[in-house]
């Protein structure tokens, strides 16, 4: 699947798989939103979760560039100590 053909999936179909197939790398609070990041075969993945109503507002795949917001919740330590 490419990311084009994920990005134009109905929210419901998009949850399905994320749920059964894709592994979640991380979780992270951003403003007022639970983000996940997903790994499905090659893509990457975020659901926005509002942390007050609870409720999936969007789920889409993203890139590289993207990826920003969860350099501050990797610990370098512990990478090393796996070499």
């Amino acid at each position: 699947m490419k990311d084009l053909s994920f990005d134009t999936l109905k929210m419901k179909d998009k949850w399905i798989l994320i749920n059964d197939f894709a592994e979640e790398l991380m979780s992270i609070e951003y403003y007022d939103h639970r983000v996940r990041l997903y790994a499905l075969n090659s893509i990457l993945i975020e659901s926005y979760q509002n942390i007050e109503t609870k409720v999936v507002e969007n789920i889409q795949s993203i890139n590289k560039g993207d990826l920003d917001k969860y350099l501050a919740q990797i610990a370098i330590p512990s990478l090393l100590a796996r070499a």
